[in-house]
Formats: C-alpha cells, structure tokens, sequence
C-alpha cells in the first residue's frame, strides 16, 4: 500500500513539473528566425521589435567570430528564449540571475528589458547573451570546464567582450589581484567577490590567449586538467607571470 502511493506521488510530481514546463513553452512566442539564431519571447503586450533587432542583430555579428575562436561548427541553430519581466524570469529560473545556459535543453535564457534605446543598457544585455553564448560553445566543447569556475566564467567574459569595457572603464585597478589560492578555489572566490571575481578571471584568459595564442588556448577549454603541460608552465610560474602582466596593464 505504502509502495503504491508513493509511486502515485511520484507520477503527480512528474506531470505537475511537465505541465509547468509545458506551460512555460506555450507562453513563448517566436518572434525572430535567421541562419544563426532562433529567438522567442514570453507574451506580453510591450513593444519588443527594437529590442529584438538589436539583440539578433549583435548576435548575428559576434556569433560567427565566437564559432571561429573555439574553432567549432554549430550543428544547428541558436535558440534564445527572452523575459522582459525580471522577476518572472526568475521564478522561473528559480534562482537571482538575469542570464542562463541551459545545457539540458540547449537553450539560451534571458532576463531583457524591452526597451534597450539606451546605449549603456543596451550594451549590458547584448552582452549577457553572448556571454551566455560562449557558456554554450564551452558545454558542447567540455562539459567539466564549468566545474573550473574561473576558466569557466573567465573565457566568457573575456570572450563576450565585456572584459574590454570593464578595463576600459578602471572599476577595479586599484583592487589587488587575489591570491593563486583564491582562484584554484574559484567557486568560493566567485561567492566572495562577485563582480571582480569575474574581471579577474577574464583577465587570467586574456593573458593566456595574447601570450600562448589562440590553439593552445582551445587546446586548454578542450583539456584543462592539462593546461601545465600545453603550456610548459607550472601553475604557480604562471600566476608569477599574470600578476606581471596585470600590472603592466595599469602603468
């Protein structure tokens, strides 16, 4: 008896979470289709045409560079699925986050504004979705990298370009680099520091990309756990050399 209504509850709890996803999927609409990319939008009765060419239209402009970077080939498509209301698309991530890859679905997921006119917001969020990009490429190429939290959320930031602006803003250049052992335990240093956790770590992925090139670069994504043979470098000799790099960079 006992095992049976615990197999009812299973099968409730099963078609409960179907039908909340079931749900989720007839309330988006298809708003965008191009060679590159496919974009939907949860209904909602704001104007969301702008913002939808703006957010196609940049990625249609970094995302065959990115494909070119990791040296992949999309199989299909990109599939981007857009909230304009953040705390909807978080009650539906079920957690406080604007931006996610969702590698069970192979689906982007954003929090967007619908109205991007302005220049720093509309950076912000195009951003977002490339960066989620790259979190894509990275899942395909090596699932474990995102256990590597600094090489991780480093390749995206730095990838999506959002390093650059960051250096070219000086938020953090009067904030020490952190120690080797904050960023071989990236989580707990990502937890701690937020947002310069992130300038951080695309900072340690530009260096090893402008100083050992763009193949041994993907050769690491591709196998991390092998990154001091690829680049003849015991790991602490090379936070020796980053720290120099990053100090140059703010003479």
């Amino acid at each position: 008896m006992k095992k049976s209504i615990v197999i009812i509850l299973v099968v409730m709890l099963i078609s409960s979470c179907t039908f909340q996803t079931n749900t989720n999927l007839m309330d988006l609409v298809l708003v965008k289709e191009t060679k590159l990319v496919t974009i939907y939008v949860k209904k909602t009765d704001q104007d969301i045409n702008e913002m939808v060419d703006n957010i196609s239209s940049e990625f249609e402009n970094q995302s065959k560079g990115l494909n070119d970077m990791f040296q992949v080939s999309p199989p299909q498509k990109a599939t981007i699925h857009i909230y304009t209301d953040k705390e909807q698309f978080r009650q539906m991530i079920g957690r406080d986050t604007e931006g996610t890859y969702d590698v069970s679905d192979n689906i982007i997921k954003v929090y967007t504004p619908s109205d991007l006119s302005r220049i720093d917001v509309r950076n912000e969020y195009t951003f977002q979705i490339i960066h989620e990009y790259v979190h894509a490429i990275i899942q395909q190429l090596n699932k474990e990298v995102g256990n590597i939290k600094w090489l991780d959320e480093g390749t995206a930031y730095y990838a999506s370009k959002q390093l650059e602006t960051e250096i070219k803003n000086k938020k953090y250049v009067n904030i020490s680099v952190p120690d080797l052992s904050d960023i071989l335990n990236s989580q707990a240093y990502f937890d701690e520091a937020g947002g310069q956790a992130y300038y951080f770590s695309g900072l340690i992925v530009q260096f090893i990309y402008e100083k050992y090139g763009e193949a041994k670069f993907n050769k690491i994504i591709r196998e991390p756990e092998k990154m001091e043979t690829i680049l003849n470098r015991s790991i602490e000799d090379l936070y020796i050399e980053w720290k120099n790099y990053v100090n140059y960079l703010y003479e």
